[in-house]
């Protein structure tokens, strides 16, 4: 038997059911786009033409700035962080004493 595909049979016919709905894409297609203003369509193809300027805006304007205004000092930070030498566990263990003291009533 001769086979135009050398992928298993379920494999062929999916492509060829894949390929048919292509074709008929392509031919629900217009054939070409409608000209509805043609004289403008010709000022717009010369190079003569003036363009009008674009404005500059960038695509991070609108982007949110984040929670702090300001920056704060990074050696504080640093030195803050430098507390818990185990990372996590020894924050919760912190966490975890903290709650543990009496709250002072004013």
């Amino acid at each position: 038997m001769f086979s135009l595909c050398s992928l298993p049979r379920a494999a062929c016919v999916a492509g060829m059911g894949f390929a048919l709905v292509l074709v008929a894409h392509a031919q629900a297609q217009p054939a070409a786009p409608a000209l509805t203003e043609p004289a403008r369509t010709l000022q717009a193809s010369d190079a003569a033409n003036p363009v009008p300027a674009l404005q500059y805006r960038s695509v991070f304007a609108d982007l949110p700035k984040g929670v702090e205004e300001g920056s704060g000092d990074w050696k504080a930070a640093n030195k803050a962080v430098g507390q818990f030498p185990r990372g996590h566990i020894d924050l919760l263990q912190w966490e975890k004493a903290r709650a543990a003291k009496p709250k002072e009533q004013p």
